[in-house]
């Protein structure tokens, strides 16, 4: 057993268990249609139809989810200057009203947070060093990170965009310091992409209003923070995602798609974000050439 530290939605150590997919077995291929689909979390568009389905597994490994797993099943096709995905997983229940909320305490005169939690799913990417699943290997790496959240993104129709940093020496933004496998210090940080971010926090009301009070608030996101779309519906205990990017943004903080190519991804799927230390292992994306 080999321990990894997935930073797909936060930080979190899991256990990888023998016998792996190898990469060809899991690999995503990005076909090349004329048209891409509508992003609106339904599966019916022409362009899905021919496109290569393939299944991975999310596992779990701390005591309250020890051996449970998330099946996710992935397509994705491009234009000439799009990339999309289409992902399917299994959730029972649908947590898309709340995360967070600062709930009324009487007995404190005060407001507290909320048990409620969204559902959540994350999708990452190579951009630039390695894409090794221990995150305490001691690599020096940015990862790009789309993280779709249940309450906090969707509604605006975005999946928040950001970076994984992973440095020896501490990032001028926010970051944490780890110790990796040689007990070295390891900084890591995920700051969101340049511009407005798709959602906003605000702290407790000093004093009451309502019974429950958001502790999100909607954004409109601007410049890089606004590159990726993305739509997901539930039905039937199943949710159904939608994501859209272009290839090449521009933005040095994204992965640039390039036809021909293959890159390193893996994806984490979350019931009500308590299921934090569900990742799946490391796949492959190809993009289809011409």
């Amino acid at each position: 057993m080999k321990y990894q530290l997935y930073a797909l939605g936060i930080f979190v150590v899991s256990c990888a268990a023998s016998g792996m997919q190898s990469p060809s077995d899991s690999r995503v291929v990005s076909a090349r249609v004329t048209k891409g689909p509508a992003v609106d979390g339904k599966a019916d568009d022409e362009a899905w139809k021919t496109a290569r389905s393939v299944q991975v597994t999310a596992k779990g490994v701390f005591p309250a989810n020890k051996d449970k797993v998330t099946e996710v099943v992935i397509r994705s096709v491009r234009t000439d200057s799009h990339i999309y995905f289409l992902v399917r997983w299994k959730d029972e229940t649908k947590d898309d009203k709340a995360h967070k909320p600062w709930v009324w305490d009487a007995a404190k005169n005060a407001y507290v947070e909320g048990p409620e939690r969204e559902d959540m799913f994350a999708v990452a990417f190579e951009h630039t060093g390695p894409f090794d699943p221990d995150m305490l290997s001691g690599m020096e790496a940015v990862w790009d990170v789309w993280q779709w959240k249940a309450t906090r993104t969707n509604p605006q129709g975005f999946a928040m965009d950001r970076t994984h940093r992973y440095s020896k020496e501490q990032w001028q933004g926010k970051g944490k310091s780890h110790k990796d496998r040689k007990e070295q210090a390891i900084w890591i940080a995920r700051p969101e992409d340049m511009g407005d971010t798709v959602e906003k926090k605000q702290t407790a009301p000093a004093e009451k209003k309502d019974d429950v009070v958001p502790q999100y608030l909607p954004g409109t996101p601007s410049g890089s923070a606004a590159d990726v779309k993305a739509k997901g519906a539930w039905e039937g205990g199943w949710w159904t995602l939608e994501l859209e990017r272009k290839l090449d943004t521009g933005n040095p903080d994204d992965t640039k798609f390039e036809p021909g190519r293959v890159y390193k991804m893996a994806v984490s799927a979350h019931d009500h974000t308590g299921d934090m230390d569900k990742a799946s292992e490391v796949m492959e994306l190809e993009i289809s050439g011409k």
